[in-house]
């Protein structure tokens, strides 16, 4: 025993001593100043066929409460897919085209009938060019595997439509339509009541052009479905319909841009703070608008936005992330941390008089991280050569694992490039000796 303790009062005793050449190896051993790059990579999931690409939107939608698909449209082909799954790359798709069709742009899915599958709702654009032609129209499509057995139209020859979702806006238990009449200088935003008997009447809520997005939601937590509408074109503003329950509405500006170039793109309703209410995202990055001042950078305006529900229907606005050509957003874990991002995609064309500030730092793609308790942004070092406008989150496969899908929009048809891809990051880390 006395022998251990003596060891053990050597050893503390000489713990904190090092040989001189341990030191030696110690000092000479350089340091390194590491840093951690961004980079992104797609898979094609829908290959281009060498023809001219427009996607318009991509979105998951349910054919019922078990089935869900992913689903796009091409206006200037005048079809909308639906992508065969399982699939991870290369996928086959179902196209559905119509004689009636002219230039579909979004698609909504909800039970109509009652008979436990949902039809598709069927928002067409008319014309894509801006116009305040009469050519807008929405229908009401009953799908069977890869054809369409029926087409109800709710409304026609009206303005340009950019989107109608369906909801029950005056609790009668059945479903009507949001509608965004975007037009050109004339156009609207309202909802389209469900009188049965495939009979609906038109309520326009406001009658301005540039209506992109009327989306239904529950945004007070009152039991009954809001509008939340964004509105481009000479408004540039981001609305709330407050509704009673029974499809009698408030409506309310949330905020305005106070100019017409803001470029107004999309919304996203999110929980952003993770306290059980929803919040609005909104991205604006139009680089096409023709009185954007030739003295002016993109950058100084275009981004991503937040609008916090704030609670008794007070929201808090701050621009969170500056973005040239920002026009789609979604939350997902790009980077497979284990922790989403909030993802923006900028569409930046090479055509339509756009001048791009050959010091804007921003690519295609970036992303918010939320670090050390503040969100950052991350532009990745290297680009996608795509023209991206449209986003959307779904699992493909079934595996469990989320995919990120963009949808390539190339009006100058200056690619072959896939019409749908799969977007992942992953960082790469460079250490120089300091």
């Amino acid at each position: 025993m006395d022998f251990l303790l003596s060891l053990l009062v050597v050893s503390i005793i000489f713990c904190g001593c090092l040989s001189e050449s341990v030191k030696d190896e110690i000092s000479t051993e350089p340091l390194l100043d590491c840093e951690n790059t961004a980079l992104v990579s797609y898979e094609p999931l829908v290959s281009g066929e060498n023809s001219h690409t427009i996607v318009a939107n991509v979105r998951s939608i349910k054919l019922n409460e078990s089935s869900e698909v992913l689903v796009f449209t091409e206006p200037i082909d005048g079809t909308f897919s639906i992508l065969e799954s399982p699939c991870t790359a290369n996928c086959s798709r179902i196209v559905f085209g119509n004689e009636s069709f002219i230039a579909p742009l979004r698609l909504d899915a909800a039970d109509f009938d009652g008979d436990g599958k949902n039809e598709l709702v069927l928002s067409d654009i008319g014309i894509l060019p801006p116009s305040d032609e009469k050519y807008g129209k929405v229908s009401i499509l009953t799908i069977n595997n890869s054809s369409i057995v029926d087409e109800q139209i709710v409304i026609q020859d009206i303005g340009r439509v950019a989107c109608a979702e369906a909801a029950d806006l005056d609790s009668d238990q059945d479903l009507d339509l949001t509608i965004c009449e975007f037009g050109n200088t004339n156009g609207s935003v309202g909802w389209l009541e469900n009188l049965g008997e495939e009979n609906w009447t038109w309520h326009k809520l406001e009658n301005k052009s540039g209506a992109i997005e009327a989306t239904p939601v529950d945004i007070d937590g009152d039991g009954d479905l809001d509008i939340v509408s964004i509105i481009s074109q000479l408004s540039e503003e981001i609305v709330i319909f407050w509704n009673d329950g029974s499809g009698n509405f408030v409506q309310e500006i949330l905020f305005n841009a106070n100019t017409t170039y803001y470029g107004m793109s999309g919304i996203n309703i999110v929980d952003y703070g993770n306290d059980g209410d929803k919040d609005i995202l909104f991205t604006n990055g139009d680089v096409l608008d023709g009185d954007f001042p030739s003295n002016e950078n993109f950058w100084d305006y275009h981004g991503l936005s937040l609008l916090e529900n704030m609670g008794g229907g007070e929201f808090q606005y701050q621009k969170i992330m500056s973005f040239t050509g920002a026009y789609d957003s979604a939350i997902y874990d790009i980077d497979s941390d284990g922790d989403d991002e909030i993802v923006v995609i900028g569409f930046r064309p090479t055509f339509g008089g756009a001048i791009f500030d050959d010091n804007d730092p921003s690519p295609n793609i970036g992303w918010l991280d939320f670090i050390d308790q503040s969100w950052v942004t991350i532009f990745p070092t290297n680009d996608i050569d795509i023209p991206l406008i449209t986003l959307e989150v779904m699992d493909l496969n079934g595996d469990g694992e989320r995919s990120l899908i963009a949808g390539n929009h190339d009006v100058t048809n200056s690619t072959d490039a896939p019409k749908l891809i799969s977007i992942s990051a992953n960082y790469n880390t460079t250490c120089v000796e300091n």
